[in-house]
C-alpha cells in the first residue's frame, strides 16, 4: 500500500502491521445530516473491510446495507487514508486503507445489526465526534470543513 495517503492513529515501531483495506460511505439524507453508526466501540461511519475480490465501492454499499439497512447510491470518491489499529478481537494489529465515499440515501428499511444504532448529525458535528481520525477528515475533506473547526 502507497505511502501518498494521511495517516492516522498510532503505528507502534517494530510491529507487523496487516493491510485491511475497506470502503466507507458518508450517507447524506435531505436536510444536509450525515448518517453514523454509534456501536459500544464509538461513532463511526458505515463501512468496512473488503471481501476478497470486493471493490471499495461494494464493500461500502454492502456494509451500510448490513449495518444500517440502508439502500445507497455511489455519488463520488471522497479519498483514501490509512488508519492505524488493534483489533480487539484477535489483538491483531491493523493498517486500515479507508476508501471514503459520498453516498445517497436510497432506502431505509428495518433491520441492520442489532448492536449498531443509526444516529443523524450534521457533517460538523460528526467531524468533531467520529472515533477513527481518518473517519473525522473524511467528513471535513467531504464537506470543506476547516481543520481549525474541529478538535482533535
Amino acid at each position: 500500500m502507497s505511502d501518498q495517503v494521511p495517516r492516522f492513529g498510532t503505528q507502534v515501531e517494530g510491529v507487523e502491521y496487516r493491510d485491511r483495506p475497506g470502503g466507507y460511505a458518508i450517507v447524506a439524507r435531505q436536510g444536509g445530516e450525515i448518517a453514523l453508526v454509534q456501536t459500544a466501540k464509538g461513532l463511526f461511519l458505515p463501512g468496512g473491510g473488503q471481501d476478497p475480490g470486493e471493490t471499495p465501492e461494494a464493500a461500502a454499499v454492502r456494509e451500510a446495507r448490513e449495518e444500517c439497512g440502508f439502500t445507497i447510491s455511489i455519488r463520488s470518491r471522497v479519498g483514501e487514508a490509512d488508519e492505524y489499529v488493534v483489533e480487539s478481537s484477535a489483538g491483531r494489529h491493523l493498517r486500515k486503507r479507508c476508501t471514503f465515499f459520498l453516498a445517497d440515501l436510497v432506502s431505509e428499511e428495518e433491520g441492520g445489526e442489532p448492536d449498531h444504532q443509526v444516529v443523524w448529525m450534521s457533517p460538523s458535528l460528526a467531524a468533531e465526534r467520529l472515533t477513527h481520525g481518518s473517519q473525522r477528515w473524511a467528513v471535513r475533506a467531504a464537506f470543506g470543513i476547516p481543520l481549525e473547526v474541529v478538535r482533535e
